[in-house]
């Protein structure tokens, strides 16, 4: 009993440490990329800023591409690794029976979202002009969150009906909620996030509810 719980006890941390060695990666990398930019931010500078070598970063990541992706991932999840229909506050919207509390629900969920990872998406956009593996990675976030989207669409579509098509409805939102379009309101305009909030809330409303 007692050589089973020791062998329990390293494996948990065991597990702790691999966890603590991605966070520590994680952090680092998210700060090196936005501080030099994706070209800037080489494996060797994250792997020291992280106090952990190369290899381990290769070895957890495979690419810097791969990291980069992982680190944008993180930032839309936040503090809950599930995917993000599966999360807490996206469930309690789809259980809300009023669609005007649903886009409320909605915006501030997505806006806490947006602030953590929309920099990275737009930078993930500025160097892929010229690096053709970052044009699949932000060929490939920008359909992941099409596709969390739905969510919302289905959802005030359970309580009734709205102004446009699932389709215009969905790339509607996409539209609204880009990283590039937050990024210039928040971060160019100045817009405080109660501002962003009310704004995407009464938007939405307006283009997507019967009676908004």
């Amino acid at each position: 009993m007692m050589e089973r719980e020791k062998r329990a006890y390293r494996s948990e941390r065991r597990r702790e440490q691999v966890e603590g060695t991605r966070t520590k990666v994680l952090d680092a990398a998210e700060d090196l990329f936005q501080e030099r930019g994706y070209d800037g931010a080489s494996i060797a500078a994250i792997a020291a800023a992280a106090n952990v070598s190369e290899e381990t970063v290769y070895t957890r990541f495979g690419t810097k591409r791969a990291l980069l992706g992982e680190v944008v991932a993180r930032a839309v999840r936040g503090a809950d690794p599930r995917p993000v229909p599966e999360q807490e506050r996206p469930r309690s919207l789809a259980a809300e029976s009023d669609q005007r509390e649903q886009l409320r629900l909605f915006a501030a969920d997505i806006s806490g979202r947006l602030e953590r990872a929309a920099p990275l998406v737009v930078l993930v956009g500025d160097a892929a002009r010229n690096e053709p593996e970052l044009a699949e990675l932000l060929d490939r976030l920008h359909r992941d969150r099409l596709g969390n989207l739905r969510l919302l669409v289905d959802s005030l579509l359970s309580n009734g009906p709205i102004r446009l098509s699932n389709k215009d409805a969905l790339e509607t939102i996409w539209a609204l909620t880009s990283p590039e379009l937050h990024q210039l309101l928040v971060r160019v305009r100045g817009w405080s996030r109660s501002r962003y909030r009310a704004w995407l809330t009464d938007s939405l409303a307006a283009l997507l509810l019967v009676s908004s």
